[in-house]
Parts: C-alpha cells; structure tokens; sequence
C-alpha cells in the first residue's frame, strides 16, 4: 500500500481585537502585525467627524452632561482629582509661580462625529475623554485662586467639527488649526494628550526648554522612543484605574508629573 503523505495546514490563528491609543479598533491575527497595528499611522487624508444630521448643541450638551456625571462618580475621576491636588497645590496659600500657564490638549477626537465615512464610532471615549479635561481645568483652576484670570486651555484635533468647535467653546476651551497646539506648550503646560500619536509625543518631548511639567496620557513606557522614554525616567506617575463605564477611553493611561512632588506609585 502506497504510503501517503497530506499536506498538513496551519493551525488557524485566533482573530484578535486590538484598540489603539486613539480608541481605534483593528482586527487582527497577532503576533507581528498585532503590534505593527499599533505603530502604525493612518496615512489617509484626516477629515472632519460626521455628525448625525439631527443632531444639535443642545442635544450633544445633553449628551455630555450625562457622561460627564457619570465620569465623575467614577474611581478613575476620583484618583485624577487627588492625584492633580497633589501635584498642584490645592490651596488658596500655593503660589501663583507654580501653577500651569495653559492647558493644551491634543487627540481628543470628536465627541458628536463618525469617522472614516461613518464606520467608526469613538464618540463614547471622546465624550469620556472631555469629561476628564473638564475635571483637569477645574482643578487647575482651583489649585491657584489668587490668580484673577482663567487658565487657558486650548485643544488640537483635525477630526472637529463645527459642533465640536461650539461644545468646546461652551466648556472654555479654545480650538486652534496645528501647529498652534504644539507651540504653546511650555515647561508650565499641562499637557491633555489621550490620542496622541508617537511622532507627536516625540515633537512634544524633545525641546529641554519646552518639555511640559505634567502630561495625562500614555502609556510611555514601552513605546520604543528614545525620546519619550527619557520623558517616562524624568518623570513620577499614577496609573489610573480602570474605567469601567468604557474602558478604552482611559486604557492604561497615567498621569506623569515632576519628581520631586510625590512618590511614585
């Protein structure tokens, strides 16, 4: 009897789900690609997010409200708020020469709009995302009462639309065209970058002068930078907890802030 030889087949590989930085989701095998996934840039021309046609302020200000609320029962919330008073000084007796210039943030997304023609929806992290800066500049405000005029805070993101632009100036925050975000930041900058890619935490990083004093976002420990990894060394951080009302929108991120304020934890 002839002896017989079948082609053997692979395996099948598990299909995975990984969601990047910026709240993107991808589909992936694993391995090599899951990672290059990750590193990767969108190289299609960025556009604004789609709103629903319906869709109006007041309606997205609802909207806001609501996840707001729920962001601020939240133990991730409560961790940012004592971690910031902290760092900050939360008290009428801290010093005007410590408290932060400006806010910048970058990589919000858009809080009412699809992208990608409609086929992603990170509206949810956005929103999230907001909520969380609405908390940064109350207590950015708060730690410095003295100081008769409001922080600015300025926000970066080629995905806003015309109603994000108007729920951000509601809130106090000023929406500027690159590269404006980038050169406002300062050594007293605290820098709001939830979807910040690699190459734009590495423009934000690398000027010894320019390197903000607190940054929320990352991780930046393993991103294979040279740049933002020295960042990571310089700095102390707090992990925040997961966030349960919607996880990716928080994923592993920390805050970092000088050294000499707190150990780390």
């Amino acid at each position: 009897m002839p002896h017989t030889h079948r082609k053997k087949h692979p395996p099948p590989q598990k299909r995975l789900q990984v969601t990047d930085d910026a709240g993107w989701t991808h589909v992936t095998t694993g391995g090599p690609r899951a990672r290059r996934v990750l590193r990767t840039t969108n190289a299609d021309q960025i556009l604004p997010a789609e709103a629903p046609a319906a869709l109006t302020l007041p309606g997205l200000q609802t909207q806001f409200t609501a996840h707001q609320g729920r962001w601020a029962a939240s133990t991730t919330a409560g961790v940012v708020r004592d971690t910031l008073r902290r760092v900050l000084g939360n008290s009428s007796s801290s010093s005007s020469g410590s408290a932060p210039l400006n806010i910048v943030c970058i990589g919000l997304g858009s809080p009412s709009g699809f992208l990608r023609g409609g086929w992603v929806d990170r509206r949810s992290v956005s929103m999230y995302q907001l909520a969380a800066l609405v908390t940064i500049i109350d207590e950015c405000r708060a730690s410095h009462p003295s100081i008769s005029t409001a922080t600015p805070v300025y926000a970066q993101d080629p995905v806003f639309n015309a109603l994000d632009e108007s729920l951000l100036d509601s809130l106090g925050v000023t929406v500027v065209q690159h590269p404006r975000a980038f050169d406002e930041v300062s050594s007293r900058t605290l820098l709001f970058c939830p979807g910040a890619e690699r190459a734009h935490l590495e423009q934000l990083l690398r000027a010894d002068d320019r390197i903000p004093a607190v940054l929320f976002g990352g991780p930046l420990e393993d991103t294979e930078s040279e740049v933002i990894g020295r960042f990571a060394r310089m700095r102390q951080s707090v992990r925040l907890p997961r966030f349960e009302e919607q996880e990716h929108a928080f994923w592993e991120m920390r805050v970092y802030y000088p050294a000499e304020t707190s150990e780390e934890t």
